[in-house]
């Protein structure tokens, strides 16, 4: 947070005039790396049922998603245990995957 411009009036215009009809999911199709989806059973932002939809509208050769019970928006505070060894994982094989594309 220390790093983020607060624009409070872009906040409102945002909630007020583009958040319901705002609709990224169609646009994910293009997404073209590796994407790794931590999916929390209790996120009330980002309700499972969305989830549930986000992670097949990305490229099925790039993506995997994990769901996860008793877990909010933030997988990774609510379930460190289950969810760090996943990211740990994931970031160790786009970093293999890279250092491979540049002939190391």
């Amino acid at each position: 947070m220390s790093r983020s411009i607060v624009n409070v009036e872009v906040l409102l215009h945002f909630f007020a005039n583009e958040y319901r009809d705002c609709n990224l999911l169609p646009g994910l199709k293009n997404i073209a790396c590796p994407t790794r989806g931590l999916g929390g059973e209790d996120d009330p932002t980002t309700p499972i049922e969305d989830q549930s939809d986000i992670a097949p509208a990305v490229p099925a050769n790039l993506v995997t998603f994990h769901r996860f019970k008793e877990c909010g928006h933030g997988a990774y505070r609510d379930c460190p245990d289950e969810t760090l060894p996943i990211l740990r994982e994931f970031i160790a094989r786009c970093q293999a995957e890279i250092g491979e594309g540049e002939g190391n």
